[in-house]
């Protein structure tokens, strides 16, 4: 839809509908793109924007590793760009992890808080969950990217019940994707892992819900439960059945919390 230019970077994002705003940042391995399905119901009631963040997408691309920093700092580009004060975010992975770090840092930019299957650091599990995925990309072949990396995002019933949805995907990545695309996702891995927010949890004081997966096997359940105990304002809800992409598996319960949490006027959370 439209690119703006931050710090020598052009990176594009998508404006859709009216109403109080509401910002989605991707997963590591999502693009706007990955929303299409989602922005008829998403934009009904608000404003609907979606950020490719640097290295992403559409976004450019850069030529040196950075932290999540930089990504904090293009969330914030965007909303002056905007000319915006205020918007609630919904974070999913490592966009929650983006996100957590722009509410505690600047929480008076914040309304809502949406954190989908998020950690507050990067533990020793997903840190060599992510030098795996780093393997792989560097292999810059889009069967072993896919066969190291995608599978594990999904609960097994899913994964097995769409097996035939799963290969059609892998055959796609590796008609398209190119070496600058693995590259990309390399560094946006490496970015994650200094993640860590625990000292700043204290300061998200807006209202947040924490969505987490029954069995997400890349951020564990525990790892949210620590988020929903430090948060002052959270509450916390369990989708059953379904793994880490929890938004692609189970799309009308993920709506439906979203946009059901974005759009009360009241502090009641489900818990």
């Amino acid at each position: 839809m439209a690119t703006f230019a931050f710090e020598g970077i052009d990176l594009y994002y998508e404006d859709h509908g009216e109403g109080e705003p509401l910002l989605i940042l991707n997963g590591i391995f999502m693009s706007c793109a990955s929303w299409k399905a989602f922005v008829p119901a998403f934009s009904r009631h608000n404003r609907l924007l979606l950020l490719d963040l640097v290295d992403q997408g559409a976004s450019g691309k850069v030529d040196h590793d950075y932290t999540q920093e930089i990504q904090e700092r293009a969330v914030l580009a965007l909303l002056d760009e905007l000319g915006l004060e205020k918007v609630a975010i919904c974070g999913i992975s490592y966009g929650g992890e983006v996100a957590l770090r722009v509410a505690g840092r600047h929480p008076e930019r914040v309304s809502r808080l949406v954190l989908s299957n998020t950690c507050a650091y990067t533990s020793h599990w997903l840190r060599d969950i992510g030098r795996s995925w780093e393997y792989a990309m560097a292999s810059h072949d889009g069967h072993q990217f896919f066969k190291t990396c995608i599978p594990v995002v999904y609960s097994p019933a899913f994964y097995e019940a769409r097996h035939a949805w799963a290969a059609a995907r892998e055959e796609l990545f590796v008609a398209y994707f190119t070496p600058e695309v693995y590259d990309a996702f390399a560094r946006l891995t490496r970015s994650a892992e200094t993640h860590d927010e625990r000292a700043n949890l204290a300061t998200v004081t807006m209202p947040t819900i924490v969505i987490s997966s029954e069995h997400d096997h890349v951020t564990p359940l525990a790892d949210q439960e620590e988020i929903v105990r430090a948060l002052p304002r959270a509450g916390h809800v369990l989708i059953r059945d379904c793994g880490h992409a929890a938004m692609y598996e189970k799309p009308a319960e993920f709506t439906s919390i979203v946009l059901g949490f974005v759009n009360s006027d009241t502090e009641i959370v489900v818990d």
